[in-house]
């Protein structure tokens, strides 16, 4: 699974790694200059004994780059570089801006690899609730960071998009807005994570953007996107309701009551534009869903 990793890490790095004999559980690779190298795992942490160099970060970025780091300028600008396999380099360090925009992060100190994984079937149990009466209900998916949130919705995408026989629900145009390349993980065009066979994704452009752009030009019954919020998110998901496109997002929170502090998002709840919300649990486990609320139970908001 984190093959594609070892290929860009330094072999000191690297051959610690596989020494632990444990990569099927590592979900994070914490890289700090001067400081030891962190693994973060499903259920532990673990501080190996070797000390990132600042001459191990550059050659990383090398590796990730064949040689050539002004072909990844515009990512590093993002603050994170997608490599083969879906994984998500987070990169931390001095921010050059010239007439307000970034122009450059240099003296990277910081790396953070995010391993990707497909957990096939994960959304098995809430697809039920999620589909009635073979139609895609308006779905707010809801968790603290690290819980599971973006594996659990790529799934859900993947099988609306694919089609569930076992619900009699035949295959749905998908149009995922993928900002940060976390959910399909494209790389060189391709999405490096399975994200269904009807699915369109639209990547490296602001969910606000995206949701117009693919209402526009793809005509889906779904759009999909991962951690709404902003004002302008709102604006274009009214938008989209309006076009009479179905929507699926995510968002952060711990509670029920947590989301409504957002006011642009208990504004959608007020108005009765999410049918379903998914809550998951902030336990050590990722993915665990603690409570499905129907909005229509709940008088529309919280």
């Amino acid at each position: 699974m984190i093959d594609e990793i070892l290929k860009v890490l330094p072999r000191y790095i690297s051959s610690e790694i596989i020494k632990l004999n444990c990569s099927q559980n590592i979900t994070e690779i914490r890289l700090r200059a001067r400081s030891k190298v962190i693994l973060i795992c499903v259920n532990k942490e673990i501080v190996l004994d070797c000390i990132v160099t600042t001459k191990a970060i550059l050659e990383i970025l090398l590796n990730v780059s064949k040689n050539s780091i002004y072909a990844i300028q515009n990512d590093i600008n993002n603050g994170f570089v997608i490599i083969r396999g879906g994984h998500r380099i987070g990169i931390s360090g001095e921010v050059v801006y010239v007439e307000n925009k970034i122009k450059n992060i240099k003296n990277i100190c910081s790396l953070n690899i995010r391993v990707a994984r497909q957990i096939y079937g994960c959304a098995d149990k809430v697809l039920p609730h999620i589909i009635e009466n073979g139609k895609v209900q308006n779905t707010l998916i809801v968790s603290p960071p690290g819980c599971g949130k973006t594996t659990l919705m790529r799934d859900i995408v993947r099988q609306i998009s694919n089609g569930i026989p076992a619900l009699n629900f035949h295959g749905k145009n998908v149009s995922l807005i993928d900002e940060r390349g976390e959910i399909a993980s494209v790389y060189e065009g391709e999405a490096s994570l399975d994200v269904g066979v009807r699915t369109d994704i639209m990547s490296n452009v602001t969910k606000s953007t995206g949701m117009k752009m693919m209402v526009r030009s793809m005509a889906p019954d779904i759009i999909a996107t991962d951690e709404i919020g902003k004002e302008e998110d709102i604006v274009a998901i009214k938008e989209a309701i309006l076009s009479g496109v179905n929507v699926i997002f995510t968002m952060h929170g711990d509670s029920l009551n947590s989301i409504t502090k957002n006011i642009k998002i208990k504004e959608l709840l007020d108005m009765e534009i999410f049918s379903k919300i998914i809550l998951l649990s902030s336990g050590k486990t990722p993915g665990v869903v603690e409570k499905i609320y129907d909005t229509r139970e709940l008088g529309g908001a919280a």
